[in-house]
């Protein structure tokens, strides 16, 4: 009989063994197929660990009762303190893989393909990342780390003396935070890069800052736009040609436009839509035409 319930406790040991193991090959964060990673971590492994921490509870209950060992007994509660350890282990593996995965693929000289999207839209006010690559990017992946964090307080503590649960304990670890710390850092470095790819397409900025009727005035009045230093010139009309010169600038910088890449992505992992930022400008640019255009339709009208 006694002979039974120890193999029987082994038995139950190496099941709880065998469920933490299991933590450690865990996947929290997931991509879509080979794209970008899906929001924040999986319901699915939230759901596995914390039934998977009832049964350790459980399993651990019924060990005392094959062992016959009195809750408040010294021994037992060393046995408790041995088997929280694993699962404290096995939550650190877990949560030390997931913030790899993390650092990796937002590591330029180490990620395969893009992990994050952002699109560049073109606003009343210029020229903007949609979520923002500073607060936007930033607050996104302190989400994403929080969860993976999360999954370490969902298995119940097994040690009766240890009043954390296991996420405030490793929440200090020195090496999770320092891989945190390195996620932050290629965020900056991408941001950085995002920043140059907004500026270089800021030379299109006067299509959507000039106001299009005082520029058609000054156009009328001169037959080019002044210089900022200029503030007199002599009057001279357009002609034909003047206008033929800046609607074939116009759609010049049209078949620029055109040729942008839909799609780049910035340090290996930021995937970035410029289709939204392309398609605005083309639009603004239709209309710069169609304002020389249409002053010639209607001055041929009224002649």
């Amino acid at each position: 009989m006694f002979h039974a319930s120890v193999s029987e406790a082994r038995a139950n040991m190496d099941a709880m063994t065998h469920i933490i193991q299991g933590w450690v090959e865990l996947h929290l964060l997931q991509r879509s197929g080979e794209s970008l990673l899906e929001s924040g971590a999986t319901r699915s492994s939230y759901g596995r660990m914390r039934d998977e921490g009832q049964e350790l509870l459980r399993l651990t209950q019924v060990n005392r009762s094959l062992y016959g060992a009195a809750e408040s007994s010294e021994c037992w509660i060393r046995y408790l303190d041995h088997i929280d350890d694993k699962v404290q282990d096995g939550l650190f593996q877990l949560l030390l893989r997931s913030l790899h995965f993390l650092s990796d693929n937002t590591d330029p000289q180490s990620c395969h393909a893009a992990l994050l999207a952002v699109s560049l839209q073109l606003q009343e006010t210029g020229s903007v990342f949609e979520p923002s690559v500073g607060g936007g990017l930033s607050d996104l992946l302190t989400t994403i780390i929080s969860d993976i964090y999360t999954a370490a307080s969902l298995p119940p503590r097994i040690s009766v003396g240890r009043h954390d649960n296991y996420q405030v304990f490793l929440q200090q670890s020195l090496e999770l935070s320092a891989l945190e710390q390195e996620v932050m850092q290629h965020l900056l470095q991408v941001r950085e890069e995002a920043e140059r790819l907004k500026t270089g397409l800021d030379k299109y900025s006067h299509l959507w800052h000039s106001d299009r009727q005082v520029v058609i005035q000054e156009f009328l009045t001169y037959s080019r736009q002044l210089g900022p230093e200029e503030l007199e010139a002599e009057e001279t009309p357009p002609t034909l040609k003047d206008f033929q010169r800046e609607i074939d600038l116009l759609h010049r910088v049209s078949r620029e436009v055109t040729h942008l890449d839909e799609v780049i992505v910035l340090n290996g992992w930021l995937q970035v839509d410029l289709q939204p930022f392309r398609d605005s400008l083309l639009s603004i640019i239709h209309d710069w035409r169609n304002m020389y255009t249409d002053y010639l339709l209607d001055s041929v009208s009224d002649r």
